[in-house]
């Protein structure tokens, strides 16, 4: 009897140590995104104060107004380029990864498993390393952007919405997710569809996608979230500060003689708001989309 009274107290004491190590993480991870709301609506004179103050003297709410509306083209220019690249880019990226994920894993042809390793090898190329091949190929697109058939003339798709979203459209992250959605589905409903006399077409768009909703939704919102989040490709394709997304938006707030963090953390706080109350709207699919995809943690 002693016995099991004694595991019950290590069990409950080793729990409690297990929930306040989650708790100091947690902490941990909350922590900067309070020092930024904190810091937006302080003074650049009292951020700059040592020691520093955790909580503003003054809550300078004006900070957010000046922040909108100081930028060359304004942080709602800014934001508005953001939500045009990263919802078109989305939905245009998934109009094209879904056709390609389900012909792999419902079609036989030959070369669909060499054609999905290359896929996946595209996976391991660095980000960096195609940055200037990416920019040559849309600067000399020919009949885009006043070029002629040779691609020469004129600008391509250099310094336009296009041009920051076209290389991403056949994202070999999102066919490989979806591609583990489509085969996470029983072979019997495509075999149903046959006999039935469906077109592959509304099968796909009736039965197959609505089976793997959550995974789509996934996958949705990890494209928007890396489009959202883009800096350095737009930084390069584009010249016009009207074009530009959020991410850019916010070095113009970075000056010779430095940061004004007050304005900064504020752009920063209209940067990320979104996209935290979109991952609140869909963590239930979110959550069941990374299982269903086979991704852990």
């Amino acid at each position: 009897m002693q016995g099991m009274v004694g595991a019950r107290r290590s069990s409950r004491i080793i729990w409690m140590i297990v929930l306040a190590g989650v708790v100091v993480l947690a902490c941990c991870v909350v922590f900067p995104f309070i020092w930024m709301l904190l810091t937006s609506l302080k003074t650049g004179e009292e951020i700059n104060r040592l020691p520093p103050t955790l909580l503003p003297e003054v809550w300078n709410f004006k900070n957010y107004v000046d922040a909108w509306l100081k930028p060359e083209s304004t942080f709602k220019q800014y934001f508005i380029n953001t939500l045009i690249i990263a919802g078109i880019g989305t939905l245009l990226q998934l109009l094209v990864c879904v056709p390609i994920a389900f012909a792999i894993t419902h079609f036989t042809f030959r070369g669909r498993n060499l054609i999905f390793m290359l896929v996946v090898i595209t996976m391991l190329i660095p980000y960096d390393v195609t940055l200037v091949p990416n920019f040559v190929t849309l600067r000399h697109i020919p009949f885009a952007g006043g070029n002629d058939w040779a691609g020469a003339g004129g600008q391509g798709f250099y310094d336009s919405y296009m041009g920051m979203m076209l290389p991403f459209l056949a994202e070999a992250f999102t066919i490989f997710l979806l591609r583990q959605a489509f085969l996470s589905v029983q072979k019997e409903y495509w075999e149903a569809a046959q006999v039935d006399g469906m077109s592959n077409g509304r099968y796909l768009w009736t039965v197959l996608l609505p089976l793997v909703l959550p995974a789509l939704i996934t996958t949705a919102l990890l494209a928007f979230i890396g489009k959202w989040n883009g800096v350095l490709w737009p930084l390069l394709i584009t010249s016009s500060e009207s074009l530009r997304p959020l991410q850019v938006g916010l070095l113009y707030f970075v000056s010779e003689e430095g940061p004004n963090y007050h304005l900064l953390m504020a752009a920063a706080t209209f940067t990320i708001a979104p996209i935290v109350l979109l991952y609140l709207f869909a963590q239930r699919w979110f959550h069941q989309g990374i299982t269903a995809t086979g991704l852990k943690g």
